[in-house]
Formats: C-alpha cells, structure tokens, sequence
C-alpha cells in the first residue's frame, strides 16, 4: 500500500478514530513494544504495571532507627 492510499484511508476515517490511530502511533515511539497495548480495547493487559526491571519498586521501605549511629566495631574491623 502506499502512502497516499494509507493516507487517504486514514481521513476517511471518524475523528475517534483517527485520534486512537495518532495516540497507537505515539506510544509506538516512546513504549517498549512488549508493553504497548492491546489491540482490543477491552482486554486487560495485566504485565503493564510489572516492571521486570525493577521488582521491588512496590515493597514497602523501613529505614531502623540506628540507621546512621556510629558503627565503631565496623571501624576497629576495617583497622585490623
């Protein structure tokens, strides 16, 4: 097909759609293909919140009290 006839596809289409066409083709420069979308509109795509890169972005952090006390022990260790 070529890019008039794409293009002429294209405005013959509804103002919807072709705004859903634009926003596919944005997210298709800036997403990672395996996390773009579904096609379908009504499917549930649940790897889009999981990010294999990062798995414990989710969990809680607890910092102790103690955290930055002086640890003279550690010191005496790093002297020896």
């Amino acid at each position: 097909m070529s890019n008039l006839e794409l293009e002429q596809q294209l405005l013959s289409l509804d103002l919807e759609e072709r705004i859903h066409i634009l926003q596919l083709l944005a997210q298709s420069l800036t997403v990672p293909r395996a996390s773009q979308p579904s096609r379908f509109p009504d499917e549930l795509d649940l790897t889009r919140d999981r990010s294999p890169e990062h798995p414990l972005r989710g969990i809680p952090i607890t910092i102790p009290p103690d955290f930055d006390e002086p640890m003279p022990e550690l010191w005496d260790a790093f002297e020896q």
